[in-house]
């Protein structure tokens, strides 16, 4: 497993549409992990989704499986030990799946946001392109470092072959 940064190439209405994600998304995340630290639900993403599915689409607006992502991502916060309530910055990491996003020949990739799909192209760095198209692994964050989006993407790699040595017998110099 490799974890691959693309730096997506947004125009000022996507990157708008971007950060709208990411705020609203950081916002849920918030709203959820307050009902699940009352409702002492927060361990479990079957307990807490039954507590505040339905509210948070409303509430929110927001599409099923970014409901059902959100959920995991605070029921993760909470299995990594923190004690109180746990809360998430103006503008946190989004979790995509397969259902949420979707790569175009490998050169844009269709985002989910709250106003429909935006086809984003996208730049790899540090990694062959083309190498990696069937070898996502289904999950993806959407991340805002420094003004500009990107993607970390869980990749599965095939292992290397290992390099073997010929032996050369009776080679005359």
């Amino acid at each position: 497993m490799y974890t691959m940064k693309i730096q997506l190439l947004t125009d000022a209405q996507q990157y708008e549409q971007l950060t709208d994600v990411t705020k609203r998304f950081s916002q849920v995340c918030n709203h959820i992990s307050e009902v699940g630290f009352l409702t002492k639900t927060y361990r479990s993403k079957v307990k807490l989704s039954k507590e505040c599915y339905h509210q948070v689409r409303n509430t929110y607006n927001l599409p099923a499986q970014m409901v059902v992502r959100a959920v995991g991502k605070v029921v993760e916060a909470y299995r990594a030990g923190v004690g109180s309530t746990v809360k998430f910055g103006e503008s946190t990491s989004v979790v995509y799946d397969t259902r949420l996003i979707k790569f175009k020949w490998m050169q844009s990739v269709s985002i989910a946001t709250f106003n429909g799909r935006i086809e984003v192209p996208f730049r790899v760095t540090g990694y062959r392109r083309g190498s990696y198209d069937r070898r996502v692994n289904g999950l993806a964050d959407l991340i805002f470092e420094e003004g500009i989006f990107y993607l970390l993407l869980v990749v599965d790699l095939p292992e290397e072959p290992s390099i073997q040595t010929l032996e050369f017998v009776d080679v005359v110099s």
